[in-house]
């Protein structure tokens, strides 16, 4: 194993200088929202996994008995590092595809109970050394539990990541896809270092791996903050204007029927129940949304504020416009006869059709839209008994 000595410390430093950039950055670019300390949760996590990994190699055969005892330490906390980081990564994957986080009951059936296990075996080892050995030479030696408990934390990312492809499979929506295969494919690039670590005894490459994928997550995490909104994970308004520029003008000819909704009575909701049930409104409207446009290429966006854009190409049939709209207030009433949420939601909507004569530019085809959902509001909120 000290063969790979200088090889395996200079990969963990490496990986722990892109870790260690990568956690900066998201500390001074990004908000404080529950996804990103999940982040950066995941980021420290792996880095002191790679760091415990190279301590060990540093101490790896070297005499003293101080070093023994430091040995059995450090490779222990390598062990339940390793277990929280896919706890914290389990943790994270959830909420990005949720948008919620994860309950206290499936958080303990599903992670804390099998995984607290292993911890017993940890805090054990130096009476069964199950798990590992260190000799008398202060060499590291595999217990007959240390291959399966790598099996279990490799099943768990594995588990995750086929989860998320499910998801995905169910997902229409392009950027959402995009993610979820790049949440999914956060397990290959560890997976390879784990086949190299079988074919060469002694090389570590597993979670300097795991730094690279979170390199690509993080450089995602980067575009979406460009192109997706933080809150509702739809496409934000700059997608939305870059999507109708490159359809809504002279040359062209793409047939679209456009969608503008808001929520009812927004403003009440907020200044009687808070801003953060605001959020949570918000949040229940947009997957309202994508569940009833999810077939099809639809483009879904934020508009800003309590304002979505949904986007339709290439309709030739008006009746499948009623099809989604009727998906859009079954899925309302669905929502409302639950009783999750203390005030009914209702829904104004507004459609502009392109091409059309008088319809030339995007800021034209949302315009027609706001006239009608304007005049769509006033029914609802006569229907609902709103006072102006």
């Amino acid at each position: 194993m000290l063969k790979y000595l200088l090889f395996n410390i200079g990969v963990d430093g490496y990986a722990l200088i892109i870790l260690g950039i990568l956690l900066y950055i998201s500390i001074v670019s990004f908000d404080n929202t529950q996804d990103v300390r999940f982040m950066r949760r995941a980021i420290v996590m792996l880095s002191l996994v790679l760091l415990f990994d190279c301590f060990t190699w540093i101490m790896l055969g070297r005499p003293g008995s101080s070093i023994h005892v430091m040995m059995n330490i450090v490779i222990t906390l390598y062990y339940i590092s390793q277990i929280y980081a896919v706890i914290v990564w389990a943790e994270y994957v959830q909420y990005r595809v949720m948008r919620r986080v994860m309950s206290r009951k499936n958080f303990w059936i599903s992670i804390v109970l099998p995984l607290g296990a292993v911890f017993v075996l940890l805090l054990t080892n130096p009476l069964t050394h199950y798990v590992f050995n260190i000799t008398a030479g202060n060499e590291y030696e595999r217990g007959p539990l240390s291959a399966p408990i790598a099996l279990l934390v490799m099943g768990y990312l594995l588990a995750t990541s086929i989860w998320v492809m499910y998801k995905r499979s169910k997902e229409m929506l392009a950027s959402t896809r995009r993610e979820y295969a790049i949440l999914a494919g956060f397990v290959i690039a560890p997976f390879i270092g784990a086949i190299i670590q079988m074919a060469r005894y002694g090389v570590t490459l597993i979670w300097p791996l795991a730094a690279v994928s979170m390199l690509l997550l993080y450089i995602n995490r980067s575009r979406d903050e460009i192109s997706i909104d933080a809150l509702t994970g739809l496409n934000n308004r700059g997608s939305l204007d870059k999507y109708l520029l490159e359809r809504v003008h002279e040359t062209s000819d793409e047939r679209l029927t456009l969608i503008l909704m808001d929520v009812d009575k927004f403003k009440l909701i907020n200044d009687e129940l808070g801003h953060d049930m605001g959020d949570v409104a918000l949040r229940e409207v947009a997957e309202i949304i994508r569940q009833s446009f999810s077939s099809g290429h639809n483009f879904i966006s934020r508009y800003g504020g309590d304002e979505f854009v949904v986007v339709i190409p290439q309709v030739d049939d008006p009746r499948m416009i009623d099809g989604f709209m009727k998906s859009l207030t079954s899925n309302v009433e669905h929502f409302n006869s639950k009783g999750d949420f203390p005030i009914k939601l209702s829904i104004s909507c507004g459609t502009a059709f392109y091409p059309r004569n008088d319809i030339h530019t995007p800021e034209e085809l949302l315009k027609a839209a706001d006239a009608q959902m304007y005049e769509e509001k006033e029914r609802h909120h006569q229907l609902m008994g709103y006072k102006k």
